[in-house]
């Protein structure tokens, strides 16, 4: 028998407690002073000539952290991404649009998502576009080779481009941009799970972020921002989310006129904007100590004296502005090759722990609800299904504990030890549901 102590899933004792669980999301006193200012306040809503102050302070401190000049509250992620893409179709009118009908979307997203970009092209245009979801890359982003191919053969009948941010990992983001100008089609960024990471690299006109529950940025509700450098994109989603009415003398996006134009009231009200910037600062004061422990980790994975197979693999982390929502590691051919267990027996021997680990984002193609928009669309989908099967997505409260890769470095001693007993656990035990 081996020394190293017994796997929770065996029967050991876990790794992580109760007691050492990461607290998550982080609160303290910041947030119910906040709360209780705005409250008695009276102000729980900003409009043109009464600029709201807590909206204004997030969308330049969001802004300016993920490289953008302007930024534009919203009431929550999937919203930011329909005003974008809105600001975008309006900016080009519509004699631009006609004859387009498609928008390339990632695969690997979730599919509310989806319906953000049904919502901002029907809104502008009258009329739902056709969905292309564009397979995956092993790092979980949209294949730019992909959508250079489809956009090479078809792109005079596509409206957008949206690729997402995936587990952190920005992916191709300036090729993309790129292949938009080239062909004149919109780019948008869904940055959702970039949280307070920064891009530097040249970037979609449009971008957005998304806040909700204690996963990404907002302790307690949901919100979102749409970012741009463009201040006529800025002014245009200004008056989309304030009733026409374009940005103000007192507002940090520069005063505009704007135009008539159908608008929603999409506007973020003052209570979110103040938890989501206490949470966004709280991500930025984290980074460090994320990037330290994306370093060990990825040291942790490679050490032959811990794994003499590499059986793990973990994208490359930015130097400088490291991934913020999570730590994705992706199971290789040498985990069974070597170990004999499967991604789900790792999964399960992780949850087993106390370490939030799943499998993450069903494949749009899989998804019942947008499957259909996948059935006749001539790309292979291989590589996103493999990705999916094959990941490992520890929540971010994990990567931001000092103490996380020493807690990984002790699990994976223990399923080295112990693979033997631990081959084929996934499939008598449930994935686990967080």
């Amino acid at each position: 028998m081996s020394g190293v102590a017994l796997p929770a899933v065996l029967g050991g004792s876990p790794v992580v407690t109760a007691a050492t669980d990461p607290v998550w999301p982080e609160t303290g006193a910041v947030e119910s002073a906040l709360l209780g200012e705005i409250t008695d306040g009276g102000q729980w809503v900003g409009y043109a000539n009464h600029p709201a102050k807590w909206r204004a302070v997030l969308e330049q401190v969001v802004a300016d952290t993920t490289g953008h000049r302007y930024g534009v509250g919203q009431p929550n992620g999937t919203l930011a991404i329909a005003s974008g893409l809105r600001a975008q179709l309006y900016a080009r009118g519509s004699g631009w649009a006609r004859g387009r009908d498609e928008v390339l979307v990632a695969d690997l997203t979730h599919a509310s998502a989806h319906h953000g970009v049904v919502l901002g092209v029907a809104a502008q245009l009258g009329r739902a576009p056709r969905i292309v979801p564009i397979p995956a890359k092993l790092d979980a982003t949209m294949d730019e080779e992909v959508v250079a191919s489809y956009l090479a053969s078809h792109g005079d009948r596509v409206l957008a481009v949206v690729p997402a941010t995936m587990y952190g990992n920005f992916g191709a983001i300036d090729r993309i941009a790129a292949l938009g100008r080239e062909h004149d089609v919109v780019v948008h960024h869904d940055n959702a799970l970039g949280g307070a990471a920064r891009f530097d690299g040249p970037g979609a006109p449009t971008a957005s972020i998304s806040g909700q529950g204690g996963g990404k940025a907002a302790p307690s509700c949901e919100g979102g921002l749409t970012l741009t450098s463009d201040p006529e994109l800025a002014a245009l989603m200004r008056a989309d989310t304030d009733c026409g009415t374009g940005p103000g003398r007192l507002d940090p996006i520069p005063f505009a006129e704007v135009g008539p134009m159908m608008a929603g009231n999409q506007r973020m009200g003052e209570q979110p904007a103040a938890l989501l910037l206490v949470q966004w600062l709280r991500a930025l004061h984290a980074r460090l100590q994320m990037r330290e422990n994306r370093r060990l980790i990825r040291s942790l994975i490679e050490d032959p004296s811990v794994f003499p197979e590499p059986v793990l693999w973990n994208p490359p982390p930015d130097a400088e502005y490291p991934p913020f929502f999570s730590l994705y590691l992706s199971c290789t051919d040498a985990l069974e090759s070597s170990l004999g267990l499967t991604p789900k027996d790792l999964r399960v021997t992780l949850a087993a722990e106390g370490v939030w680990a799943e499998a993450g984002f069903t494949p749009t193609h899989q998804d019942p609800a947008w499957k259909h928009w996948a059935d006749e669309v001539p790309l292979s989908y291989d590589v996103s299904a493999r990705v999916v099967e094959r990941a490992v997505f520890v929540h971010t409260k994990f990567l931001r504990d000092p103490r996380f890769p020493g807690v990984l470095a002790e699990i994976f001693r223990r399923v080295v030890a112990h693979r033997d007993r631990l081959r084929g656990i996934g499939e008598g035990l449930p994935e686990p549901v967080w």
